[in-house]
């Protein structure tokens, strides 16, 4: 079972953090990421210290991937939503806005040629391609590599839902128990 908790950004507040979390989110350069990153660890903090388990276990491999070595966790944000999936097998998670008429080229560039030929029918181009690309970052974010060639060019099943005007992706396919802004979901 995965749990999935989807928060809006505009609860987004400065926060403490442990050190080594802290020197995580400074990597970033943007302000707003930086932001959303370390509220991201601060929420997630909570929900590990909820669930029984030692926030202070979070560490970070090679590639940055934050672990626990009693659980597994995956960490998305975008302009408008935080996301955070906690399972006992590896997960990965990804929220992006959807895609806007401006970016449907990449489509080329992400989907396979049987996930473009679906494309290429879809009306709702947009949805479908953001869908795409957020269960394609969510594999990555399973395997602990990212957003990878090989990747882009693996058609990738896994959970997704439509949240007012953004993508959430889970992998791998799961029952999903959800939270949004704490009040649970079906």
């Amino acid at each position: 079972m995965i749990t999935l908790y989807i928060y809006t950004t505009d609860q987004v507040k400065e926060v403490e953090l442990p050190k080594n979390l802290d020197e995580h989110c400074n990597k970033y350069t943007h302000s707003v990421t930086k932001s959303l990153s370390r509220y991201s660890y601060y929420l997630l903090q909570g929900k590990l210290a909820k669930s029984g388990y030692d926030p202070k276990l979070i560490t970070f491999d090679a590639k940055g991937k934050g672990t626990h070595p009693h659980i597994s966790f995956s960490l998305s944000h975008s302009k408008d939503y935080i996301v955070i999936a906690i399972s006992e097998a590896s997960v990965g998670v990804d929220v992006e806005e959807i895609v806007i008429d401006e970016k449907l080229n990449l489509a080329a560039k992400i989907l396979t040629d049987e996930e473009y030929e679906i494309f290429d029918r879809k009306l709702d181009k947009n949805g479908y391609l953001t869908e795409k690309w957020t269960l394609k970052e969510a594999f990555g974010k399973f395997l602990g590599i990212g957003l990878t060639n090989s990747v882009l060019m693996t058609t990738v099943e896994g959970f997704s839902l439509n949240v007012k005007g953004a993508v959430v992706s889970v992998y791998p396919k799961q029952p999903v128990k959800m939270y949004y802004n704490e009040r649970e979901i079906s």
